[in-house]
């Protein structure tokens, strides 16, 4: 009875104060709508605020403590958020309906502060129409020791049988991560280990052959709307711009590396919650949210995380074999800025390999 007399009298408070909510990413006028429409149901009033860079905003918003009732987060923001202390800590009771695979990428510390909305994944796009151009099958799953008899094959009606970017950081951490922990007790990002030199040894041999294009990732979208690509690692988030073109192509798991599992990144979102007075009314707007976004998730391809809500078939096998990329404060930030400049080095060939992840793991190391 006082939970239920305490939910009233938060409701009556977000009703009379109402909700400011950050947003950022695709479908803004999407989430308008549904403010409008969950204003209209309930008389808490909705207040949506678009930032296109809402972790500089939030960077600056917690130092100053200028935040908002609830805001939308990448998953490897969570650490940030749970050590500025800032943010409300999620009730289980809030978070039903949820796996824990998902709820893990919003904890920190043992707390819950997200609650998960949708997910983009890491995977191979693959152009049906230059496959059946080249008179070959499109396979069900692919391994990097299929890809060399794939480009003998397409080769002949394509420009670019494979591509993706060596240099990209984001791209490649599936593969650092194959037999090595990306990650040590303390949050550090760990780069170089015998096995990450390994595995991109591995990788960069199938650029040095040829098999494989490098193309940076404008050119890598553009070139494979174009059909001129007939096989390309990137994220899900593109196949809506993909089908406005009339491309028809396949969507699998990133290419396992000879014999060894390949977990892409699940790259989700989800809100974190700033003020204890309007939390009831923020959690109710963000569970109507995800609960009525099935336009949403269609229009943009988005995987839903709540368990209820069905996503996309050929996503299901995808984001079972997944990971998260660790959400410690600062570990994306300055993993991707290390690896990159080492990836730069690799692939120019101004450095060996071991030297350069041992040079980026210096640089980690110096500024942890």
């Amino acid at each position: 009875m006082q939970k239920f007399v305490t939910l009233i009298f938060a409701i009556l408070a977000c009703s009379a104060l109402g909700i400011t909510v950050w947003v950022s990413w695709e479908g803004e006028s999407f989430y308008q709508e549904a403010a409008n429409r969950f204003q209209s149901e309930t008389g808490i009033e909705v207040n949506l605020v678009y930032f296109p860079k809402i972790e500089d905003k939030l960077n600056i918003a917690l130092k100053t403590g200028d935040l908002p009732d609830l805001a939308l987060i990448k998953d490897t923001y969570t650490g940030n958020i749970g050590a500025s202390r800032r943010a409300v800590r999620i009730d289980p009771s809030d978070l039903s309906g949820f796996e824990d695979k998902y709820l893990q990428a919003y904890s920190w510390n043992g707390n819950a502060f997200g609650m998960p909305y949708y997910a983009d994944l890491q995977v191979a796009f693959l152009n049906r129409r230059v496959f059946a151009a080249a008179g070959v099958d499109v396979p069900k799953s692919l391994d990097f020791e299929d890809l060399p008899n794939i480009y003998s094959e397409l080769k002949r009606v394509v420009d670019y049988p494979i591509a993706f970017d060596f240099t990209s950081p984001y791209m490649m951490f599936p593969y650092i991560s194959i037999d090595s922990q990306p990650i040590d007790t303390n949050g550090r990002p760990l780069v170089f280990s015998m096995e990450t030199v390994m595995a991109v040894s591995k990788v960069k041999s199938y650029f040095d052959s040829g098999v494989i294009s490098r193309l940076e990732r404008g050119a890598l979208n553009g070139l494979f709307r174009d059909g001129k690509i007939g096989i390309m690692l990137q994220g899900s988030y593109l196949a809506p711009r993909f089908r406005s073109a009339g491309l028809d192509f396949e969507m699998l798991s990133l290419p396992d590396l000879e014999g060894a599992v390949v977990s892409g990144v699940i790259d989700s979102k989800g809100f974190v919650f700033f003020n204890e007075k309007t939390y009831s009314g923020s959690v109710r707007f963000a569970r109507y949210l995800i609960e009525n976004s099935e336009s949403f998730y269609e229009e943009f391809a988005k995987y839903p995380l709540l368990s209820k809500l069905e996503g996309a078939a050929e996503i299901d096998k995808i984001i079972d074999k997944g990971q998260f990329i660790p959400n410690h404060p600062g570990y994306q930030t300055i993993l991707f800025e290390s690896f990159e400049k080492a990836l730069q080095m690799i692939f120019s060939g101004r450095m060996s390999i071991e030297d350069s992840l041992i040079g980026a793991q210096g640089y980690i190391d110096s500024m942890w």
